[in-house]
């Protein structure tokens, strides 16, 4: 109860305080407009780049396969289907592997170029040595 009763005097002096401030007697500097004008540095705000569509997953088409073949004709076709397949596969592979190699390059070099600026910007700022 007495907490109830010191909260119910105490939110009107409150009120009553953040009233006064805004009369305050206290006169404010007025701001110092001789200072030299600041330049702004001028930049380019950061532009999304659309990622990349995902590739399509590859079109090469498994030989069926059978516990044995009746002649060497069938033998003989399945070799070829599986070799083609194979060929498929390994095209599949060079090419996206060669793509995936070329981003991760480009990315790579991204990288380095933003930390060489990151790094001039750092020296040309460090603070003194202490002696």
């Amino acid at each position: 109860m007495k907490k109830l009763l010191f909260a119910a005097l105490l939110v009107p002096a409150l009120v009553f305080a953040q009233a006064s401030d805004s009369a305050s007697r206290i006169k404010k500097k007025a701001a110092d407009t001789s200072a030299a004008p600041v330049n702004l540095i001028e930049y380019t705000p950061f532009t999304e780049v659309p990622a990349e569509p995902a590739p399509t997953a590859h079109a090469c088409v498994q030989p069926p396969v059978s516990k044995a073949f009746a002649t060497q004709i069938e033998a003989d076709q399945f070799n070829d289907a599986l070799n083609n397949y194979q060929a498929c596969m390994k095209n599949y592979v060079t090419v996206h592997t060669t793509a995936a190699n070329a981003h991760a390059d480009v990315a790579n070099k991204a990288v380095a170029e933003a930390n060489a600026y990151i790094a001039e910007i750092n020296t040309k700022f460090a603070a003194p040595a202490k002696k």
